[in-house]
């Protein structure tokens, strides 16, 4: 069979991890959990200015004015083709995604703490994925994947203080809710076929909802009026998700053959496997001259912390494997500006970032490669009220599984991804 049962729940156990792939960042990562700065193309770590410094920056909480609710989150729409190359699965061969749209929540209550102190909790999708190519029982990777979907909200707690006028200090916490569902075929040559193969198997993954914890930290510089800095920490986050792994077998109509893969097809089990996310770190600095604010960022993400992922059949566990995968640092940089006139805002951005996947490593369940975000933005304020938007063109570049895919799957993949996003904010009187 090309996928046996330890390639099919190794796969299945990556989409734990793959967890922000069809998103924004590279290798698995989300990054838009605020209007306002995503239209400064995520440029915010130094400048944030409302409550989606709970995400951004937590030291920033203390340089905010009054209670405040910042409420909405973005539609990503990502479209994603595939073009084979020999031998498998051949030139000439295209496949594509299905057209999907991805709604992530970005929800935020801010407020002051006294004269020093601030705190916040958010509501975000810092994770996320969804898979979906087109002709599942004729995709030549269905092998790989056919579908993968993962849900994820995070609850953020954040809490600054100021130690003096100019310097601030940010600490927050994370915790995650992840739910998971991955199908696939498994495949076996037609008896007399000529090598041909044929679906014998529907593979199916649902994992149980998992929590996780983890921790970030900031700091917020402002020398002087025109000038702020900012640098945050993000900690590298440990899971260990269980799930059930269902295989439904595919009758081929030869009585004979179908016997021998039902012997073959390992029982209806669970898995669990140990997950490692990256730790984050960001850098920025703002200039504010009159109603502009210009910054630039630096973001650097460990990724190297993906070295390989251990899967444990607890049935079988002479099945159980370890899956290499090496991926690579990596840094994205990201620039942005915003003009406030009297009677609207608007915003404009850049971004680049590196791919964190090595070659061998790109597969229809991550096609990661770098990519170049222009982003575009709008605000507006109404008294208490206030509403921000922002639209992101994200260009992924071309990739090539360079003929040394794990998976023996080759070819160049090509993607796309739109984001639109709004948050709805209210201030009360300090």
């Amino acid at each position: 069979m090309r996928s046996r049962a330890g390639l099919l729940l190794g796969g299945a156990a990556l989409l734990w991890l793959a967890s922000w792939d069809q998103a924004q960042a590279a290798g698995y990562g989300i990054y838009e959990q605020g209007s306002a700065v995503m239209g400064m193309a995520g440029a915010g770590t130094a400048s944030v200015s409302d409550a989606s410094a709970i995400f951004y920056n937590p030291a920033a909480l203390t340089r905010l004015e009054g209670p405040q609710a910042y409420l909405g989150g973005s539609l990503l729409t990502p479209v994603t083709s595939f073009a084979g190359i020999a031998p498998y699965p051949g030139y000439g061969v295209t496949e594509k995604m299905k057209s999907q749209f991805f709604p992530l929540p970005a929800l935020y209550y801010a407020r002051r703490l006294g004269e020093r102190a601030a705190g916040g909790i958010g509501v975000g999708a810092p994770f996320g994925l969804g898979v979906n190519w087109e002709n599942p029982d004729q995709f030549t990777g269905r092998y790989i994947v056919t579908e993968a979907k993962l849900i994820d909200v995070t609850t953020q707690l954040a809490g600054s203080y100021a130690l003096t006028d100019q310097v601030s200090l940010g600490l927050g916490a994370d915790l995650l809710f992840t739910k998971v569902h991955l199908e696939n075929r498994v495949l076996a040559p037609i008896p007399g076929g000529g090598g041909q193969q044929t679906n014998v198997a529907k593979t199916e993954l649902d994992s149980d909802m998992k929590t996780a914890w983890g921790w970030n930290a900031g700091i917020s510089v402002a020398p002087s009026k025109e000038c702020r800095l900012g640098a945050t920490y993000r900690g590298k986050i440990v899971a260990k998700p269980e799930g059930d792994a269902t295989f439904t077998q595919i009758p081929t109509g030869d009585p004979t053959f179908d016997a021998a893969v039902a012997a073959s097809l390992p029982p209806d089990q669970r898995l669990d496997t140990v997950l490692r996310f990256p730790a984050i770190w960001s850098a920025g600095g703002a200039w504010m001259p009159g109603d502009w604010t210009l910054e630039g960022d630096a973001v650097f993400t460990e990724w190297s912390v993906f070295r390989d992922l251990p899967i444990n059949f607890q049935s079988t566990p002479s099945s159980s494997r370890t899956i290499v995968e090496n991926y690579d640092d990596t840094w994205a940089f990201r620039f942005g500006a915003e003009h406030r006139l009297p009677s609207f805002t608007y915003r404009f951005g850049y971004y680049f970032e590196q791919e964190a996947a090595p070659s061998e490593s790109v597969t229809p369940l991550l096609p990661d490669a770098a990519r170049n975000g222009v982003t575009l933005g709008f605000g507006k304020s109404w008294g208490a009220w206030n509403l921000d938007v922002y639209n992101l063109f994200l260009f992924v570049d071309r990739r090539s599984t360079e003929g040394v895919n794990r998976d023996g799957f080759d070819g160049e993949y090509k993607t796309y991804v739109n984001s639109f996003g709004f948050n709805l904010g209210y201030h009360w009187s300090p």
